[in-house]
């Protein structure tokens, strides 16, 4: 049966489109599908903050009646030359078992973005890697964690059979509560002070907006150096400002300054899945009562550091190393506060070459959890059967 792909330019096309992984996947027993109302957010041009400074088109794919697939184009303007040259990106990758489905949408995307005239693609990346980046191969069987995206292993699979190339993986690093650990680790020397001259704080909750803002600012300049980096704009942290700062705790947040100037810093937060895994995307009266009790009482006992920098000028220091340590266990501390008999902490995503900050983890106990493959081609020829 021919694959039908459609572009999406009504708003009923766009519900389908923000809608379809949940009824694609509802049946995989690993799948818990996010809130329609942060999809929105994430994926409608009218609230999304990747259309303030990018460019996107979504399509969907159909067959024998159905809709079978979707996927995204886009073009990142604020994205340096440098980090992937000229190319352009695709994501929201969501088809059935079909490799004739996945080909079909793959080719429209491209098509889309030789029309823009980019000279490579990458992906999959909804909507940058800033976003949810990388397709699902490792850990398709753990709990669900905040902004991590997942699929069904079969896309894998269709990824060995097209003309794409594995173009890196992002690690997710995991570290688990056990009394094991616990007596282990309370057991450990650790480090008594950081460098003369620095200090650690948390959060400043009277002063939000300037923290975050710091965060942005040591973020960008920490890890502008690195393969595929994107500058976070300030239209990316509003989350941070809106949505999750009533559930953040101010130790969650950690900023190291020398005489007033931040030099390193890192964000973890709360893993959101854990409140709202079991009243669906769309909650009804009772699911929302639920998620405001939740908001208020419950205690979360998993978290993601969603970012991690130390500033160029101290990085590759024994001293950037001390610091780097020094946050770590500051967030190690904050699961063993938890004083219970579970407690996840994922720092992610870390690239496959960042050897000094994998072995950093591997030294506080952090394993490798999940990882999330990104693929590339160049777009001189079409990808045929």
């Amino acid at each position: 049966m021919v694959v039908e792909i459609t572009k999406v330019t009504s708003k009923p096309d766009l519900q389908t489109f923000m809608a379809l992984s949940t009824t694609l996947y509802r049946d995989f027993e690993h799948y818990v599908p996010p809130l329609a109302l942060e999809t929105k957010k994430l994926l409608d041009p009218e609230v999304a903050p990747f259309f303030k400074y990018g460019k996107a088109q979504y399509w969907l794919a159909h067959k024998n009646g159905e809709v079978v697939g979707r996927i995204s184009a886009q073009i990142d303007e604020t994205q340096p030359a440098e980090a992937y040259g000229n190319a352009g990106l695709f994501g929201c990758l969501d088809v059935i078992d079909d490799i004739d489905v996945t080909r079909a949408l793959l080719e429209t995307a491209e098509e889309w973005l030789r029309l823009k005239g980019v000279e490579r693609v990458i992906g999959p990346l909804t909507m940058n890697l800033n976003g949810l980046g990388g397709l699902l191969v490792e850990g398709h069987d753990l709990e669900p964690m905040i902004m991590v995206p997942w699929h069904p292993p079969y896309l894998e699979k269709h990824f060995e059979h097209l003309p794409y190339e594995q173009c890196r993986d992002l690690h997710y690093w995991r570290l688990e509560w056990s009394s094991t650990m616990n007596a282990r680790y309370a057991e450990r020397k650790k480090l008594s002070r950081l460098p003369n001259g620095y200090e650690i704080r948390n959060l400043d909750f009277g002063q939000f907006d300037r923290d975050v803002e710091i965060v942005r600012g040591l973020y960008n300049t920490a890890w502008k150096d690195n393969w595929g980096f994107v500058p976070l704009q300030p239209e990316d942290m509003e989350g941070l400002g809106t949505e999750m700062k009533p559930f953040l705790k101010k130790e969650m947040g950690i900023i190291v300054e020398r005489q007033g100037k931040p030099e390193a810093m890192a964000v973890m937060i709360p893993n959101l899945s854990e409140i709202t895994a079991d009243v669906g995307p769309n909650p009804t009266p009772l699911g929302w009562a639920k998620l405001a009790y939740r908001r208020f009482f419950h205690q979360f006992q998993s978290g993601r550091v969603i970012l991690f920098g130390i500033s160029p000028e101290i990085r590759h220091s024994v001293g950037g190393a001390v610091i780097a340590i020094s946050i770590i266990e500051h967030m190690v501390a904050w699961l063993l506060k938890l004083n219970r008999k579970s407690g996840v902490i994922e720092a992610g995503w870390v690239l496959d070459n960042n050897h000094p900050l994998r072995n950093i983890l591997m030294q506080q106990g952090f394993q490798i959890s999940r990882t999330l493959r990104l693929y590339d081609r160049p777009l001189s020829s079409r990808i045929g059967k």
